[in-house]
């Protein structure tokens, strides 16, 4: 078959794709698990078995990229919808979720024209598949089922066709451009810093202190700026540079974040523009290692996980905590990101 579509049309198609990939596994976790007695603990193994294997696959993805892991990603999901033993098909479940993101990741991370929107727009959609998992989840109503199943078996036939209609051989391809935005530095150090990037940026969407989510459409809202801000992230990083977009996502944010907890709208904007730091990491990442897409987003998922292990242990004690922790770190993140960036990027 000719290679026929782009890394925006692929980043589309994984958008609707990572939808479904998270209403599966939501709805999973919020119908099946969510009234256990270790629930906290099944939540946390699924986040390790969803978030760090993506560094590993995402090693074998870049030495192997023609192989179909978001096909047999959404395959697993679907078994472990119709598996009877709870641990044995979350374990399917978070390791089928990683394999797709995989292969979203290399289709728009590989001849993108040195552009972020396509990951953006793919990562983006993962953010309303959540909310809408967690709703019919915690309907528990059996039949609902349905809905998941056929959202991931349409995401399986589309995964084949962009592994047969995307081309993801680099040298092969004039879509081919090198990011290039990152400063000469050690690859390990390089790392260590996006690592503390995204691990305070997962931490921090959780420490934002809002007292306003107090209804199904508040909640809705939340995740829906969430996904918005990361696609924004992309077009912005794309358009304005990426010092630009870590400046308007770190700092424009912070005041809609310190002081938005009990404003519905304010904290939604500060939402959203705190999301954009994604395609930011992402590219410092990319950038750095540029024939290795899978190792670099897989890296990102690490410090996901990182960054969401302190909330299953403590939360702070006052909205004045929830503040300095947001300041302090956002600071960090914003030191983190500008190191690694050229000036004029």
């Amino acid at each position: 078959m000719t290679k026929k579509i782009t890394a925006f049309t692929a980043g589309w198609l994984y958008s609707f794709i990572h939808f479904s990939v998270e209403v599966a596994c939501f709805y999973f976790l919020f119908s099946r698990i969510s009234a256990s007695l270790h629930w906290w603990a099944l939540a946390m193994l699924f986040d390790a078995l969803a978030f760090l294997p993506q560094s590993f696959f995402g090693i074998l993805s870049d030495k192997y990229p023609h192989l179909p892991y978001g096909f047999i990603g959404c395959a697993m999901l679907l078994l472990s919808l119709l598996l009877p033993f709870d641990l044995l098909a979350l374990t399917v479940l978070g390791i089928g979720n990683a394999l797709a993101h995989i292969d979203g990741a290399q289709h728009t991370l590989r001849n993108n024209r040195a552009k972020m929107t396509p990951n953006a727009v793919f990562v983006g959609g993962g953010s309303f598949g959540v909310i809408t998992g967690q709703l019919l989840g915690a309907l528990k109503v059996d039949a609902l089922v349905l809905i998941p199943l056929l959202l991931t078996a349409i995401s399986a036939v589309l995964a084949i066709f962009v592994t047969k209609a995307h081309n993801v051989d680099i040298e092969k391809s004039e879509e081919y451009l090198p990011l290039g935005i990152t400063v000469e530095m050690p690859d390990s150090l390089l790392i260590v810093l996006m690592l503390f990037a995204v691990s305070i940026r997962s931490y921090v969407a959780y420490a934002i202190p809002i007292e306003w989510k107090k209804n199904t459409l508040q909640a809705i809202a939340l995740f829906s700026f969430m996904g918005l801000g990361k696609g924004l992230g992309g077009v912005f990083a794309d358009t304005l540079g990426f010092r630009k977009t870590t400046y308007l996502s770190l700092l424009i944010a912070l005041p809609f974040l310190l002081f938005g907890n009990s404003v519905m709208a304010l904290s939604l904007v500060g939402i959203m523009l705190f999301s954009m730091t994604m395609p930011v990491t992402v590219g410092v990442l990319v950038s750095k290692f540029p024939d290795k897409p899978g190792f670099a987003f897989g890296i990102t998922t690490v410090g996901l996980f990182l960054g969401v292990v302190p909330e299953f242990f403590f939360t702070l004690p006052s909205l004045f905590a929830h503040q300095i922790a947001v300041l302090l770190l956002s600071a960090i993140a914003l030191i983190s990101i500008l190191v690694c960036l050229k000036r004029r990027v």
